[in-house]
This record gives structure tokens, sequence and C-alpha cells, in this order.
């Protein structure tokens, strides 16, 4: 899903008071890191993650790939921080604001 910059800026105003939910440690996306957010995008929409890894390289493989196997959208990146989000169809809380 592409973001315009209006919902893209909410999204990121609405992420700076998120705590991180899912973290990617040594081992990698693994498929438990993959259910897991899964679950948080289903209850939140939006969700701020946090991988370890000190290569920046990694981290953003890691992210795309996150974001591919949980069909999810990439808002925001910094540091070791991405916050991600998918609409959830059936429950709808911030993407009712902001589309």
């Amino acid at each position: 899903m592409d973001l315009k910059g209006r919902q893209k800026a909410v999204l990121k105003s609405l992420g700076q008071k998120l705590e991180v939910i899912v973290r990617v440690g040594d081992k990698g996306v693994t498929p438990t890191v993959i259910a897991s957010l899964n679950e948080a995008l289903e209850a939140r929409e939006l969700v701020k993650i946090s991988i370890q890894n000190p290569d920046r390289n990694y981290r953003k493989e890691c992210i795309a790939q996150l974001a591919a196997e949980t069909g999810s959208t990439v808002v925001n990146i910094i540091g070791k921080t991405a916050l991600l989000f998918r609409i959830n169809s059936e429950n709808p809380t911030i993407s009712k604001k902001i589309f």
C-alpha cells in the first residue's frame, strides 16, 4: 500500500507515542517473530519494531522481509527502530482516522 504524505505524517506522529512491541534479536527474522508481528498488526494496525543488529544493511533487509511476510507497509525507519502499518479490515482503529 502506498501512503500519501499526509497519511504518513499522521502515522509517524502516532508512532512517536508507541512502545516497541516486537524485537528482532540475534537469530534474525524467525517464524515466531513474524507470528508476533502479525498478531500485533491485527490488534493495533501500527506497530513499532526494533532490530538489535548493528549492521544497517542487515536491518533494512529484515524490515523489508517483515513487511513482505506480514503484508504491511513501512512507514518510517530511524536507526534500529521501524514503524509498520497494516489496515485491519474487520476492526479498523487507526485507518478509519486517516483514510
